[in-house]
């Protein structure tokens, strides 16, 4: 087992509907677990409840900080159907709520082909990119940024490094679970939640690292990553007033489209 797959274990508790959670520090920023760790933790007891394996639309909302140690998911399906189950999922902390969602199960095929696809971004390989994450040298190697290793083209590098004199909220490269954890997990599903929100803050393009809880996020898996890093790229539409949003695509080793993301989020120190 990989430290990822173990990291986001679940165990049933008595009465149905009910599971214990020990969360990770490894997964923790600053002194909050990481948003998408939490939702690879709530979908493992999502499907749990499903009759489908895999997650094509899930939607989370934050609404307190979780910290390492004890949790519990409950998770309730509320409609269970030939082709699409959907499954109401909360995390909880002391019997506080901290995220609540909403997680549809289906089927994907193994070797689907789509009727369209928008073209992956013309990047780099992994070792012809920057390995880097501005959080390293406050998390250390044991810390987040050791447990999922990203590497940045070097557009995407001197953007945050503050070296573009006029930045565009763009970051791209190519991210995976970190092998010295033992790499991916068996479940090709599990690693795209966290996926979707291992990356900096966009906006951190304009100014130095800073606080930025995401309030809501939405997530699509299109299809069945084939072993290998992803490919990313994560854009913004829209930054001021306190609130940004934030775009995910990531594509596997094939080229394919195996994720999407949108999430809106505070912009604070």
């Amino acid at each position: 087992m990989t430290r990822f797959e173990s990291a986001t274990e679940v165990r049933a508790l008595p009465g149905g509907g009910r599971y214990a959670a020990d969360l990770d520090p490894g997964y923790l920023i600053g002194t909050a677990m990481n948003g998408g760790y939490l939702m690879a933790v709530m979908q493992r007891a999502a499907l749990s409840e499903a009759s489908h394996p895999h997650p094509v639309s899930s939607s989370y909302h934050f609404l307190r900080p979780a910290g390492a140690g004890p949790a519990e998911v409950e998770a309730v399906p509320v409609k269970s159907g030939r082709t699409v189950d959907t499954v109401r999922v909360t995390l909880l902390q002391g019997g506080r709520p901290l995220v609540t969602g909403h997680v549809a199960a289906a089927e994907l095929e193994p070797d689907g082909e789509p009727a369209h696809e928008a073209a992956p971004p013309d990047l780099p390989p992994p070792d012809r990119c920057r390995a880097y994450d501005p959080r390293r040298g406050k998390a250390g190697a044991d810390g987040f940024p050791g447990r999922v290793d990203q590497f940045y083209t070097e557009s995407t590098w001197r953007r945050l490094r503050g070296e573009d004199p006029e930045p565009v909220p763009e970051l791209d490269g190519h991210l995976r679970l970190s092998e010295r954890d033992g790499g991916a997990p068996a479940d090709p599903a599990l690693f795209l939640p966290m996926a979707v929100d291992a990356l900096p803050p966009v906006v951190t393009v304009f100014d130095s690292w800073r606080w930025a809880p995401t309030v809501e996020l939405t997530w699509h898996m299109r299809a069945l990553p084939a072993p290998g890093p992803l490919a990313f790229r994560a854009t913004c539409l829209a930054a001021g007033g306190g609130w940004f949003d934030e775009n995910v695509e990531l594509w596997d080793v094939k080229g394919r489209l195996v994720a999407q993301s949108r999430q809106m989020a505070r912009n604070g120190r």
